[in-house]
C-alpha cells in the first residue's frame, strides 16, 4: 500500500446458488462452463473422484446430499457414525481467488489433517488436505485444490498457518496480501518487506536478540487508532508482517477519490491520527514514515474510524537507512532528515512534522512540497517553503492554518509536542470528540482529560 511517487502529485491534482448434482450422473449433468474449482479423491473409501463445480457440496448419509454415503462406500460399522450431513465444503462464487471451507456437521467429527474440526465449525481446506471421518484415523478423502497457488515461495512458517489469497497492494516498500487464519478462518492483510529495502546493515537488522525484543514491543501494542499486528514473521530475506485488515483503503485513495477532504472530516481523522501518535510516543516508538498512504480506513463511510500502519517497520529501520524506507520521494520527511542525509539523530519531532504535511494534504488535496513548484522538494522542506495559495483554503479556517504553521517549522525545538498539538484550539471541538470516542468505542465520561488519553480499556463497559 505503498505510494508511487512519480505520480503521487498527478494522483492527487486529478485526483444464485447451483443445485446440487447427484454424484452418480458425474460429467453427464454439468454444464460445460460450469468452473470446477476443487476435486475429491477418495483414499480409505471406495469412491474415486468428484470434481467440485457448485459452491456448496455437501456429504453424509442424508439422500439430500451432493454424496450421498452408503455400504457401498463404507463398512457398516463406519456408515453408522456418519451423520445425515456429516460435513460441507464451499468456495463462495465458485471464485478460485477466495478460500475453500470445510464446516463440521457431525457429533461424532470431521478431521482435517487428523485435527477435529469441532461440530458447527469451520476451517479453511488447502490442496491435499486429508479429511477423515468419525474418527482422526479414518481418512477418508484428499482435497485438491484447482486455484491459483498464491503462497508459492513463501515460508512454511506462514503456509502452514494462513492461507494466501489475492494481491490487495504493492508497492516500493513492499507487497500486502489478504491471508485468513486456517483454524479461525479470520482476514488479515500480510505485509511482506524486503529486507534490502530496508536496511544496508544485515548485521545489526538480523540480530536475534534485536528482532525478539523489536517484536515483543509491536504486538503488545494496543490502541484504537493504531493497526494491530497479530503476527509477525522474521526471515533472513524480508518480513513478513501480519496485520488487521481494514476494509475502507488508506487515506491516500480517500483524499484522491474525494479530491479533498471537508474540515470538518479532516479534523475527525486528524485526531485519531494524533492519538495514535501520542500512544506510539509514550511506548518510545517514533513512527518516521507517517502519510496517507500507512492511515488506513475501517470502512466506506465518511466518518470511520481511522489506524496508523507502518509503525512495526520503523522498528526495523536503521537510522542510516531512513530514506530508503520513504518510497521514493520524501515528501512527508522532515527537514532535519534531509539535512543530515538520513544519518543524524532525530526526536519524535519528525512525526510533528510529517503530521502537518498530512494535515495540509486532507484540507486542500494538494501538497505543501513538489517538485512542480519551480523547486526540488528537498530544498523547499530544508528551507520550510510553503503556501496556502491553492483556491481551496479559502474555505479552511484560520485556527486549523495556525497549526499547520506551528507544526511544520524547520527547528524541531521550536515545533509543539504532540500533546501541544492535541490542545491546540482547533482540536478542541467538543462534538467532534464525542464522535471519536464513539469510532474508537470508547465513552467520553469516562475520560476526565483527552489529552492523557494513552491507553483505552480493552472492553467498553455497559451499564
Amino acid at each position: 500500500m505503498a505510494c508511487d511517487s512519480d505520480n503521487y502529485q498527478s494522483q492527487l491534482n486529478g485526483g444464485t446458488q447451483s443445485q446440487p448434482s447427484n454424484i452418480w450422473s458425474e460429467m453427464e449433468s454439468q454444464p460445460i462452463d460450469s468452473v470446477v474449482w476443487g476435486r475429491l479423491y477418495g483414499k480409505n473409501i471406495r469412491f474415486s473422484s468428484l470434481d467440485l463445480n457448485n459452491e456448496n457440496f455437501s456429504t453424509g448419509r442424508g439422500e439430500n446430499n451432493d454424496l450421498s454415503l452408503n455400504t457401498s462406500h463404507l463398512p457398516e460399522k463406519v456408515l453408522c457414525r456418519i451423520s445425515k450431513v456429516h460435513f460441507r465444503i464451499s468456495r463462495d462464487s465458485c471464485d478460485l481467488s477466495n478460500p475453500v471451507y470445510i464446516e463440521d456437521l457431525s457429533r461424532n467429527g470431521t478431521f482435517v489433517n487428523s485435527e477435529k474440526i469441532g461440530i458447527n465449525k469451520k476451517r479453511i481446506l488447502v490442496n491435499d488436505d486429508t479429511i477423515s471421518i468419525s474418527h482422526p484415523n479414518y481418512k477418508a478423502f484428499v482435497f485438491k485444490d484447482l486455484g491459483s497457488n498464491e503462497a508459492q515461495g513463501l515460508p512454511k512458517d506462514i503456509t502452514a498457518s494462513y492461507y494466501v489469497s489475492r494481491k490487495l497492494g504493492s508497492g516500493a516498500c513492499g507487497l500486502v496480501q489478504l491471508v485468513y487464519d486456517k483454524k479461525t478462518c479470520e482476514q488479515y492483510a500480510m505485509k511482506i518487506v524486503k529486507k534490502n529495502l530496508l536496511s544496508e546493515n544485515q548485521n545489526q537488522l538480523n540480530d536475534p536478540n534485536r528482532v525478539l525484543n523489536e517484536v515483543k514491543i509491536v504486538k503488545d501494542l494496543a490502541h484504537p487508532c493504531v493497526i494491530k499486528m497479530h503476527d509477525i514473521i522474521d526471515k533472513p530475506d524480508s518480513v513478513y508482517m501480519v496485520l488487521e485488515l481494514m476494509k475502507g483503503g488508506d487515506l491516500l485513495n480517500r483524499i484522491i477519490n474525494k479530491k479533498r477532504l471537508s474540515e470538518k472530516i479532516s479534523k475527525l481523522f486528524f485526531f485519531q491520527m494524533c492519538s495514535a501518535v501520542k500512544y506510539l510516543h509514550h511506548k518510545g516508538i517514533t513512527h518516521r514514515d507517517l502519510k496517507p498512504d500507512n492511515v488506513l480506513l475501517d470502512g466506506m463511510d465518511d466518518e470511520t474510524l481511522l489506524k496508523v500502519s507502518d509503525f512495526g517497520l520503523s522498528k526495523f529501520v536503521q537510522n542510516d537507512s531512513i530514506m530508503k524506507t520513504l518510497c521514493g520521494t520524501p515528501l512527508y520527511v522532515a527537514p532535519e532528515i534531509l539535512s543530515t542525509g538520513g544519518r543524524g539523530t532525530y526526536t519524535k519531532k519528525v512525526d510533528i512534522w510529517s503530521l502537518g504535511v498530512v494535515l495540509f494534504t486532507c484540507l486542500s488535496g494538494t501538497l505543501p512540497f513538489s517538485d512542480d513548484y519551480g523547486s526540488a522538494a528537498s530544498e523547499q522542506i530544508k528551507n520550510g517553503k510553503f503556501n496556502f495559495n491553492h483556491p481551496s483554503w479559502k474555505t479552511v479556517s484560520q485556527r486549523a492554518i495556525s497549526l499547520i504553521k506551528k507544526m511544520l517549522v524547520v527547528n524541531p525545538d521550536r515545533r509543539p509536542t504532540i500533546d501541544e498539538v492535541i490542545r491546540s484550539p482547533w482540536l478542541q471541538d467538543t462534538q467532534m470528540l464525542q464522535k471519536a470516542y464513539v469510532l474508537m468505542k470508547l465513552d467520553p465520561e469516562e475520560i476526565e482529560d483527552s489529552e492523557n488519553f494513552l491507553e483505552p480499556p480493552l472492553k467498553r463497559t455497559r451499564r
